[in-house]
């Protein structure tokens, strides 16, 4: 089992905990197995595409109680995080992955819901030209 496993094994007792001894283990257990992954923390460049993938970023990065911020003239789609490198690769990336994953399928979904009541399009009917139009006058 993988330290991101064991994570959100830990994850899930802390949500059904039933009292807040279980809760506070549970929160314990999870603390120290992010100190496993401690080691000098690197300063992450994270430049997403739009403001929703960036939205998820920082709610996952929030999720681990890390915080996000960017310095003056950055895009707004950039964001920066200090984490030690196992963290970032066995945690924090892989699970913005997944999310994104699942993000990038529902806007798909809802974009072609969107096109097919707007108007219907078949993308197999689009007319192919050969050479230049020619101008109409």
């Amino acid at each position: 089992m993988d330290l991101a496993d064991k994570i959100r094994k830990i994850e899930a007792l802390i949500a059904r905990a039933s009292s807040e001894g279980e809760r506070n283990a549970a929160e314990l257990a999870k603390q120290r197995l992010q100190e496993k992954t401690a080691g000098q923390p690197i300063e992450y460049t994270i430049r997403l595409k739009n403001m929703w993938k960036k939205r998820l970023f920082r709610a996952v990065c929030h999720k681990h109680g890390l915080q996000t911020y960017r310095y003056p003239g950055q895009k707004y789609t950039t964001a920066m995080v200090r984490v030690s490198k196992p963290f970032m690769d066995q945690i924090l990336w892989s699970e913005f992955s997944k999310h994104a994953e699942v993000f990038d399928s529902l806007v798909e979904e809802i974009m072609n819901d969107l096109i097919d009541k707007v108007h219907h399009v078949d993308d197999r009917e689009e007319i192919e030209i050969a050479g230049a139009l020619s101008a109409s006058s």
